[in-house]
């Protein structure tokens, strides 16, 4: 299987030749959503990132910032993903405007609904609902169903294994009985995810420096492919990739547990949303996007442009900043070469997202079902299986598997989402899931794709040591609350960087 997904060489040559051409890029961003001819399925305008504002701030192309603002509060946060949404929840008391590009809120974790199933359109679970995890979900009255040992299923030889345990005559469970004994031994000696100290200690810093696949010497080439599956699609990147650190940290997602609301984590943002309804149109505002922060005698001011195009400076005491590093390190021209130096020395890699809405269930497997050679996707997951567990589901509804496709980084997948050929990805995609599940493009409704260009950082080796060192640099008054500030993508580490934020911006003790 190739890293680069569906992008064979032919494929790839084709897109350069549109992006040297120029607008055939433009010409496929708003598909009409209308049936494909050559297919019986409809496919969907473009859902995810809109990259025209962000393109042009990177390429200098900014608009004339007021001089004097408009209005002052006391917190700033810019991003209204779930970190941006998370830092709002803990700040509802206080003066605050929250900024947020997109007209909806929820950043990667934004979904939608098909006959009464709702599904995200990105992030799909947690694995911790303990701490301030548990809190919040508390405060927001939710209820996620704790998933089965055997939520996940691995497709080999034409069969699909569930779990990560049976017999050992499945050549496969006898090498994650291995892994998982010898990611134990290495996990046992390290500290607390989520707890970074100043300096790493020399143990830890040496797993931090090496590849994952250094570690993995003696399995089978189909039992890491798998494992490269799985390193993708959570992280953007495989076992020669993702740093040691990294690598055996995602191991415990194995044996861990997981938790799903109905819809994924888009329920999770929905109801941030909700529980702050009284502040949309006031302190929190859609379709606005930052330009600059200006640090200004122990305070900052934030430049940013509203949907109609007209542009804002506004004062506040602490800006918190929910955005990627490669955007913080763009929007504060003052922070030093060091911060700026770590913050741009993040790398992405970039997804395609692709739900198919079915009018009938075909596929009756696990949650998260895993693929590895040859097909160019990762893994699905059945979005019905909340709607299954708590028994609210029924025939009508149909079914909804949602497809994930990464792209490491330096990978031609962010040019290929570019390009946005809508129905050359869906066909690539649906032929390739026939071969999986039954009945697949007969029953297939639509498809709807989703892209994300910058989805998550990639934690290459030095990844934790680099996060340690951005940990020590006085930003004051930026306060840093991207997910990727706490460690490896996922909501647990957007809801920690926003309590961690809120906690700074308020003046308390920071754990």
């Amino acid at each position: 299987m190739s890293l680069y997904g569906n992008a064979s060489r032919r494929q790839f040559l084709k897109v350069i030749a549109a992006l040297l051409s120029g607008g055939a890029i433009e010409a496929n961003y708003n598909h009409s959503g209308q049936a494909s001819e050559a297919s019986r399925f409809k496919i969907s305008a473009w859902t995810g990132d809109d990259f025209l504002l962000g393109h042009r701030m990177r390429d200098g192309a900014a608009p004339a910032f007021p001089s004097s603002c408009e209005e002052k509060v006391d917190f700033v946060i810019v991003g209204g993903g779930m970190a941006g949404l998370t830092a709002a929840h803990y700040l509802r008391d206080h003066n605050f405007l929250l900024l947020e590009q997109y007209s909806k809120l929820g950043g990667e974790s934004i979904g939608r609904s098909y006959r009464g199933i709702d599904y995200s359109l990105g992030a799909a679970y947690m694995g911790c609902v303990d701490g301030i995890y548990g809190e919040l979900i508390s405060q927001l009255q939710l209820t996620p169903v704790k998933m089965p040992s055997t939520r996940n299923s691995w497709y080999i030889e034409k069969k699909w294994l569930p779990g990560v345990s049976g017999p050992f005559q499945a050549g496969v469970y006898r090498e994650f009985d291995r892994l998982i004994t010898e990611s134990k031994k290495v996990l046992d000696s390290l500290p607390q995810y989520g707890s970074y100290p100043a300096s790493l200690s020399p143990d830890v810093a040496k797993l931090d420096s090496a590849v994952f696949a250094s570690y993995l010497k003696g399995y089978s080439p189909r039992f890491l492919a798998l494992l490269d599956a799985f390193g993708l699609s959570a992280l953007c990147g495989g076992s020669n990739a993702l740093s040691a650190l990294a690598g055996f940290y995602l191991m415990e997602d194995l044996t861990g547990s997981a938790y799903l609301f109905k819809g994924g984590n888009p329920t999770l943002a929905s109801a941030l949303t909700s529980s702050l309804k009284g502040s949309i149109g006031s302190r929190i505002q859609t379709s606005c996007f930052v330009w600059n922060i200006e640090i200004k005698d122990g305070a900052a001011e934030v430049v940013y442009s509203s949907g109609d195009g007209s542009v804002h400076r506004v004062a506040c005491r602490k800006v918190i900043v929910a955005a990627p590093p490669l955007v913080t390190a763009r929007i504060i021209p003052q922070l030093d070469d060091t911060a700026k130096g770590l913050l741009l020395s993040h790398k992405y890699g970039s997804y395609l997202v692709a739900n198919f809405l079915m009018r009938k269930a075909v596929f009756h497997g696990s949650f998260d079902n895993w693929t590895g050679e040859p097909f160019s996707f990762t893994d699905f997951i059945m979005a019905e299986t909340p709607y299954l567990a708590d028994g609210t589901y029924h025939s009508g509804m149909g079914s909804v598997l949602t497809v994930y496709q990464p792209y490491p980084a330096r990978s031609p997948g962010r040019t290929i989402l570019l390009a946005g050929q809508t129905e050359e990805l869906a066909q690539s995609l649906a032929s390739q899931l026939a071969k999986l599940v039954e009945q697949c493009e007969g029953d297939l409704d639509e498809v709807v794709l989703t892209r994300w260009g910058h989805a998550m950082t990639v934690a290459m080796p030095g990844f934790f040591t680099r996060l340690s060192k951005l940990a020590t640099i006085d930003t004051d008054p930026v306060i840093l609350a991207h997910n990727s500030t706490m460690g490896l993508p996922s909501a647990e580490s957007a809801i920690a960087a926003a309590r961690r934020a809120a906690d700074h911006a308020l003046g308390r003790k920071v754990n």
